[in-house]
């Protein structure tokens, strides 16, 4: 059987940590269907950080006696294509085939996840200025990320890397479909992974709480950590931050580079209702 791998290059807060954390959990069924997900090397459930040093020995170690296919996944890899190079010297030599997959969801919910990891990974740098996302409203963040952020041009780059197998563009909803096309439903035994392992983002309106409290300099740093850590136990609530004009403000800022995608790649990437 051809050896294969498949390799998930993000986009961030699309479903990446919870498709990283079902990887890791079905070690067992996986190498039963002739699947490995090789062990990340830190605390991160992505193991494809280091993929630009990749060495021969490296992967064709992967592949030991059973094992054709093997999953490579990284959310940071998605702006990076360069980074694939060495594997795609090192795949074309040993002939192993490399399937590229990128899942996205529409830029409204993908601002609003963005705006909660910059919270999250930020936060204490934000405290310590009191001067959360570096004075930037939403609107600002949105645009600044629009003018900067170009999925369109990392798939075709993604693309023209692994040119024998056109990448896989999908919906995060379509993670478990696309993935069990890929390597057999009968590969994972499970899909269940609790929510505090899967990176959940924080509410758009408790990140607006917390932003404003940093600029109070009357909220002390002990009150404003209380509120993240409250934050973190309602990240499954309504949240009447995602507001339809912040919805509609995300949309259009990223609207050309929908157009790109659906015309480029058949993908149609904007957000319904």
């Amino acid at each position: 059987m051809t050896k294969r791998i498949l390799l998930h290059v993000g986009s961030p807060k699309c479903g990446s940590t919870y498709l990283q954390q079902v990887m890791a959990h079905n070690g067992e069924s996986l190498r039963a269907a002739g699947v490995s997900y090789p062990k990340p090397a830190g605390t991160h459930p992505g193991n494809a950080a280091a993929l630009a040093e990749l060495d021969a020995a490296t992967v064709l170690g992967w592949f030991t006696p059973g094992i054709h296919t093997v999953v490579l996944s990284h959310e940071d890899l998605f702006s990076m294509p360069k980074k694939g190079d060495a594997l795609h010297a090192i795949a074309a030599k040993a002939g192993i085939e490399v399937q590229v997959i990128m899942f996205l969801r529409p830029f409204s919910e993908f601002m609003f996840g963005d705006y909660s990891q910059f919270m999250k990974q930020h936060f204490e740098t934000y405290l310590k200025t009191r001067e959360p996302y570096n004075g930037m409203t939403f609107r600002d963040f949105t645009i600044r990320r629009a003018s900067t952020m170009k999925p369109a041009l990392y798939a075709r780059n993604w693309g023209a890397r692994f040119p024998a197998r056109k990448i896989i563009l999908a919906s995060h909803r379509e993670i478990r479909p696309v993935i069990e096309g890929l390597i057999g439903p009968q590969a994972l035994a499970s899909w269940e992974v609790p929510s505090a392992l899967t990176n959940p983002s924080l509410r758009m309106e408790d990140c607006d709480r917390i932003a404003e409290a940093m600029r109070n300099p009357k909220i002390s740093d002990g009150e404003i950590r209380d509120m993240l850590r409250a934050a973190f136990h309602k990240t499954a609530e309504r949240d009447a931050g995602k507001s339809p004009e912040r919805i509609a403000f995300a949309e259009e800022q990223f609207a050309p580079q929908n157009e790109v995608l659906l015309s480029e790649f058949g993908f149609d990437n904007r957000r319904r209702g």
